[in-house]
C-alpha cells in the first residue's frame, strides 16, 4: 500500500510504465541569469594570470572553473614530511590547499610568536608555490578546528576586553596578529605571482564559539565568544533557529577584520568567509562559503538531508543565511568527507558517503569544491611540554586529528581519496563547461524524503542543452536502502526529446551514486548521452582521447548525433577495460578516441603529465617522474598510456625488507615495543600496526605522550618516520584503556569491532603488533 500511495502522489515527475520506471525532466524556458561587476574580488598576475567572480562561479584565465580545495594543516604535521604530503593532495586532483593559521600555536606567550619547526607557514607556502598548489590561508584571529580555545592564546583570556568584537583593545592585538602573519606571506601573494588566492576573515561568526579551555569540572562551559553574542553561538555547524539582535555589530566586525587584513598587506583576488547558519560576512566582498556533515559528532545519529539534491545556491545547507545567495556562487568550504572523532561519539564515515555527498553537491549547483578535513594530522603539545593544543573539552583526542580525512595523520590514503579523485579528475578536465550549467530538478523534488528509498534521487545541471545527469542512491544512517531497477531518464530540452537509454533501462545499485552525460560536444561530433561516467581526457598523438568508467552496475552504450559524424557506426556498446577503445571520425574529419575503463579501475586512474596513469599505488607526481608508494607489497604494478608498453601491465619489483616488532605485553593494558628502522633506498616510511580492542590507546617515547587513538574497530597504523631520531634511543611505550559494555559511542560502531560483553563487562586485548614498510619506486617519463 505504502508504494501504491507513493507512485501517486510523486507522478507528476516519474511514470510507471509495464515495471519500469521513466523520469522525465523538462529544460527552463529560460537560461539562467548570471551577472558580473558586483563584487570587490578578483585580481591578475605578473604572467598575465587572472581570477574573476560573477554571480554563480569563478573565471581562472579567462575559463569558468570549480576549484577543488582540500584542507591540510602545515603545524598539525612534520616539516620535513609536508613536500611528499602536497604532491600527494595534488595526486588525489585537489588543485588548493586551505591552511589555518592557529593563533595560539604562534603565539602562545604573549609578545613571542614562533614560525620555526611545523609552525614554519612561509616554508610550507613556498613548498606550495614549488609544486604550482594555490592556498587559502585562513587568518582567524578565531580558527575553531578543534584546536583549544579555537585558537584564541589563554593569555587572551585573562585580558579585560571582548573577543571577537570591536573593542579596540582586543583589535590592537589582532592587529598585531595579522602584522605577524602579514610578514610570513610578504611576496608570495598572486599579484606578487605567489600561490596565495584568497585569505579567510574569522570562522562562523556569530554562528560558533569554542569552550576556554580554562574551565571546571561540572561547571558551564565559558564560550569564546563577545558576551553579547553568548546567547546565539554553538558549538558544531547546524541551523541557526535563534534571533540574532546584534547582527550589526557582527556584520561590522567582519567588515574591520578583512580591512585590517588588507592593511597589512594581505591583498589577494579571493576572500571567503563562512556564511552557514546566519553567520556574519562582508557583503559584496568575500564568497560565503558553505559546509555540509552527514556523520557529525555533535549530533544524534539521523539521516540528513544531505544526500538530497536542491538548488544549492537559492538554498544553501543549515539555512537561514544572512546574505542574498543570487549575488554569490556556491561555494562548499567545509564538506564533512570524514569527521573528527570525541570521547563520546565515533562516527564512522564511508568513502560511498563521501562520493554520494559530492556527486549531491555538484549537482545541485556547488560550484567550488571544498574538503574539511582532506589530510588529517596530529595536534602539536603546548611549547612546555605538559599540555595540550587540542579542544580537550570538547572531547577530541589529546593529538591526533586524522578526521577520516582522505588522507589520514599519518599520510595514508583510504579509500574515500580514490572515490572522490574521479569526481576531481572529471572537473580537471571539464569544470569549464559545468560551471555554467544551471541546476534543474525534476518536478515534485521537494517532496522526497531521507527516508525514501523508491524514487530517485537526480538533478541536472544543463546549458544549451548540453548537460550531466547527476544522481545518487546512497543515504547516511540508512541501513535498509535496495537497488533501484528498471530506471530510465527522458530528457525535454528545448530543441529536442529523447530517452537515457533509448532502449531499455538501467539499475542504480545501492549505494552507488553516478553523472551520465548527454548532448556532450567532443571535438565537432556530439555524444547524445552515454551510460557511462565521464573521467578525464588526454591529447593521444594528436586526437583527443576521453576516458569513462562504468558506474557499478550499469551496463554502457554510447549514442552519437550521426549529423555529426562523418561516415560509421554511431552507437556503441563496449565491455570496460583497457581493450574497450573505439574511436569516431567527425563530420569535419578529426579523429577521437573512446575508452571505458571499469569503476576499479577507474579509482586507480589519475591523469600525470598528458598520460593515464592506473595503479593501486600512491603517487607522488613530478614534472620529469613518479614516485609510487606501496604499504607492505614490494611488487607495484601498473599502466602507463601513451608508453611503449602501450596497455600492457607493468610491474616494478623491489627487495622486500622483513623488520619485526619486538614488542610485549605488561600486564593487560600496557606494552613495549622496540623499533629497528634500517635506512633503505626502497623504502620511504615504516609503519606500526597495532590490532587492539579497547577504549583508548596512548604512545609514549622517552616518558612523553606522542600519539592517542580512539578505538572503532580499525587497527592503528602509525607513521614512524616523525620519531625515527627518538626510537633509536627510546622504545615505544603503549598504555590501553579496557572497553566497557556501556560506552556511549557503542552505537557509532561496526557490528564486528563490539566484543562479547556476556562473561565480562569490560575488554582490553592486544592482538597483533607488525612492522609494514612503505615501499617506493620511481616511474621517470
Amino acid at each position: 500500500m505504502k508504494k501504491l500511495l507513493f507512485a501517486v502522489t510523486l507522478s507528476t515527475f516519474s511514470v510507471a510504465v509495464m515495471g519500469q520506471q521513466v523520469y522525465e525532466l523538462t529544460a527552463p524556458a529560460k537560461e539562467k541569469v548570471i551577472y558580473s561587476g558586483h563584487l570587490k574580488l578578483g585580481g591578475k598576475s605578473p604572467s598575465g594570470g587572472s581570477i574573476d567572480v560573477n554571480s554563480f562561479y569563478v573565471s581562472i584565465n579567462g575559463k569558468p572553473a570549480i576549484p577543488v580545495m582540500g584542507e591540510f594543516h602545515y603545524s598539525r604535521y612534520p616539516a620535513e614530511q609536508w613536500e611528499e604530503q602536497i604532491l600527494k593532495i595534488k595526486a588525489g586532483g585537489v588543485n588548493v590547499i586551505p591552511t589555518y593559521v592557529f593563533w595560539n600555536i604562534h603565539e602562545e606567550v604573549e609578545g613571542v610568536f614562533d614560525w620555526s619547526g611545523n609552525r614554519d607557514l612561509r616554508k610550507f607556502i613556498q613548498l606550495c608555490q614549488k609544486h604550482d598548489m594555490p592556498v587559502i590561508v585562513r587568518v582567524g584571529p578565531f580558527c575553531h578546528g578543534e584546536i583549544r580555545n579555537g585558537g584564541l592564546p589563554d593569555w587572551l583570556f585573562a585580558k579585560p576586553l571582548e573577543v571577537r568584537s570591536n573593542d579596540v583593545n582586543y583589535l590592537t592585538i589582532v592587529k598585531r596578529l595579522y602584522e605577524q602573519i602579514a610578514l610570513q606571506l610578504k611576496g608570495l601573494y598572486y599579484q606578487d605571482g605567489g600561490p596565495i588566492i584568497g585569505i579567510q576573515i574569522e570562522n562562523e561568526h556569530q554562528h560558533s564559539a569554542a569552550p576556554w579551555a580554562i574551565n571546571y569540572p561540572g561547571a558551564p562551559k565559558d564560550m569564546t565568544s563577545a558576551t553579547y553574542d553568548a546567547g546565539i553561538t554553538m558549538i558544531g555547524v547546524s541551523v541557526q533557529d535563534k534571533k540574532i539582535t546584534t547582527a550589526e555589530l557582527g556584520d561590522l566586525h567582519m567588515k574591520t577584520l578583512k580591512d585590517m587584513a588588507e592593511k597589512a598587506g594581505m591583498i589577494t583576488p579571493l576572500y571567503t568567509a563562512t556564511g552557514w547558519g546566519n553567520a556574519a560576512i562582508v557583503e559584496n566582498e568575500v564568497i560565503p562559503v558553505t559546509a555540509a556533515y552527514t556523520y557529525p559528532f555533535w549530533a544524534k545519529p539521523h539521516m540528513s538531508p544531505f544526500c538530497m539534491f536542491k538548488d544549492i545556491q537559492h538554498h544553501p545547507d543549515y539555512a537561514p543565511v544572512r546574505y542574498n545567495t543570487d549575488k554569490y556562487p556556491s561555494f562548499t568550504a567545509e564538506m564533512g568527507v570524514g569527521i573528527q572523532m570525541i570521547y563520546s561519539r565515533r562516527p564512522i564515515v564511508k568513502a560511498e558517503a563521501a562520493e554520494a555527498l559530492m556527486v549531491r553537491s555538484l549537482g545541485s549547483g556547488a560550484n567550488g569544491i571544498g574538503y574539511y578535513m582532506y589530510h588529517g594530522g596530529s595536534t602539536p603539545k603546548q611549547n612546555n611540554g605538559v599540555g595540550f593544543l587540542s579542544d580537550e573539552l570538547m572531547g577530541v583526542p589529546k593529538i591526533s586529528y586524522d578526521f577520516q580525512a582522505p588522507i589520514g595523520e599519518f599520510g595514508l590514503v583510504r579509500d574515500s581519496y580514490q572515490n572522490l579523485r574521479i569526481l576531481h579528475s572529471f572537473l580537471e578536465d571539464f569544470s569549464s563547461s559545468l560551471a555554467p550549467m544551471e541546476t534543474v530538478l525534476p518536478e515534485g523534488n521537494d517532496r522526497i524524503t531521507p527516508d525514501n528509498r523508491e524514487t530517485l534521487r537526480y538533478a541536472v545541471r544543463m546549458k544549451d542543452d548540453s548537460g550531466f545527469i547527476f544522481m545518487t542512491n546512497f543515504q547516511d544512517h540508512d541501513t535498509a536502502r535496495v537497488d533501484q531497477k528498471d530506471l530510465q531518464f527522458k530528457l525535454n530540452l528545448r530543441n529536442e526529446s529523447f530517452m537515457i537509454p533509448a532502449k531499455g533501462t538501467f539499475t542504480l545499485k545501492k549505494d552507488v551514486s553516478a553523472i551520465l552525460p548527454f548532448n556532450l560536444h567532443m571535438e565537432d561530433a556530439v555524444l547524445k548521452y552515454a551510460t557511462a561516467q565521464l573521467l578525464t581526457k588526454i591529447e593521444d598523438n594528436g586526437k583527443e582521447h576521453y576516458f569513462f568508467f562504468a558506474p557499478e552496475g550499469f551496463t554502457p552504450e554510447y549514442s552519437f548525433d550521426k549529423a555529426t559524424l562523418k561516415s560509421g557506426k554511431s552507437f556503441y556498446a563496449p565491455i570496460p577495460g583497457v581493450k574497450s577503445t573505439f574511436s569516431i571520425t567527425t563530420k569535419n574529419g578529426k579523429k577521437v578516441m573512446v575508452t571505458t575503463l571499469t569503476r576499479e579501475q577507474a579509482l586507480n586512474t589519475m591523469k600525470v603529465n598528458n598520460r593515464i596513469l592506473i595503479t593501486r599505488a600512491t603517487v607522488l607526481p613530478e614534472k620529469d617522474k613518479c614516485t609510487l608508494l606501496s604499504l607492505g607489497e614490494n611488487r607495484i604494478d601498473y599502466i602507463l598510456y601513451p608508453s611503449r608498453a602501450g596497455w600492457k601491465q607493468q610491474t616494478i619489483e623491489v627487495d622486500p625488507v622483513s623488520v619485526v616488532a619486538d614488542w610485549k605485553k605488561v600486564g593487560a593494558r600496557r606494552m613495549t615495543v622496540h623499533i629497528d628502522q634500517p635506512s633503505l633506498p626502497q623504502v620511504n616510511e615504516y609503519f606500526l600496526r597495532v590490532q587492539y580492542v579497547g577504549d583508548v590507546g596512548m604512545a609514549f617515547i622517552n616518558g612523553s605522550i606522542v600519539l592517542d587513538h580512539f578505538y572503532y574497530g580499525a587497527p592503528w597504523t602509525i607513521g614512524l618516520k616523525r620519531f625515527q631520531n627518538e626510537l633509536k634511543e627510546n622504545d615505544m611505550n603503549f598504555y590501553f584503556r579496557p572497553l566497557h559494555k556501556n560506552a556511549p559511542y557503542l552505537i557509532d560502531l561496526p557490528h564486528d569491532a563490539i566484543p562479547d560483553f556476556t562473561q565480562r563487562g569490560a575488554n582490553c586485548e592486544v592482538k597483533n603488533v607488525e612492522i609494514l614498510p612503505e615501499y617506493k619506486a620511481i616511474i621517470n617519463f
